[in-house]
């Protein structure tokens, strides 16, 4: 039975990424302003217990800050006096952003395709996003859908264009506590019915608007997902590939 599931997705892989030797992948999210992390080292170089009190990934900020006595969140009580993390959110702008030079620039640089992070663990979306209502993009902050923008350039270009998502991880979604070891990154996530059903219908949004030519998710699923039916991520992929036939 469980056979049977995984073959009908079994297809060729498509030979423009077989070809493909170069990508860029985009990092971009509130995150950016305050754009600080500890330049420790990388995952598996530093022992756990440490790593992530110290974490030398800026995407990574809204947990960091998090950690009691962590250098990040002592260096954001004296900076920002404990601001909320939304609040950079609302500070990111986007006036020198030219999507086309960025293009241009990775055309120059050989890529073949690019792959911006839609929503990172933050829970903050870049583009307006079902069941986000203002926590996203376009409402504030920048005040776009950077994806657009950043799809619509490259692929003028002639770059391929995909989307990466974290499933796996929304700090935003749940009171769940900070992770600090190795084993709470599979472990301390939502695996609600609910939180399914909102990655479902942001998985679904992505592929409608923007046929993406790889649909990247990160991390994990939530658990309620895993099973056949609606609102299931066998059904994404159906979805998918029903929807990109070379994706």
């Amino acid at each position: 039975m469980v056979d049977n599931v995984f073959d009908r997705f079994k297809r060729p892989v498509p030979s423009w990424f077989t070809d493909a030797k170069f990508g860029i992948f985009i990092h971009w999210g509130a995150y950016s302003v305050p754009a600080w992390a500890e330049p420790k080292g990388e995952l598996g170089v530093v022992p756990d217990d440490i790593w992530f009190a110290h974490n030398p990934y800026a995407e990574w900020y809204f947990n960091t800050i998090r950690i009691e006595g962590s250098p990040a969140a002592i260096r954001h009580k004296e900076l920002y006096e404990n601001a909320p993390y939304d609040d950079f959110l609302d500070q990111w702008q986007t006036d020198k952003f030219d999507p086309r030079s960025w293009a241009e620039l990775f055309k120059k640089a050989g890529a073949q395709y690019v792959i911006p992070t839609t929503k990172h663990h933050d829970g903050i979306t870049l583009w307006d996003a079902p069941g986000t209502g203002t926590r996203n993009t376009v409402a504030r902050g920048p005040k776009r859908d950077l994806i657009a923008d950043i799809s619509d350039a490259v692929r003028e270009v002639g770059i391929k264009f995909g989307v990466y998502y974290s499933g796996g991880l929304d700090w935003s979604v749940s009171t769940l506590p900070p992770i600090t070891l190795k084993e709470h990154v599979k472990g301390i996530r939502p695996r609600d019915a609910a939180y399914a059903m909102y990655c479902h219908q942001h998985l679904i949004d992505l592929i409608d608007r923007y046929k993406p030519d790889i649909l990247w998710n990160d991390i994990e699923y939530p658990d309620f997902g895993k099973h056949q039916g609606e609102y299931s991520l066998a059904s994404v992929f159906d979805y998918f590939y029903s929807n990109v036939q070379d994706g």
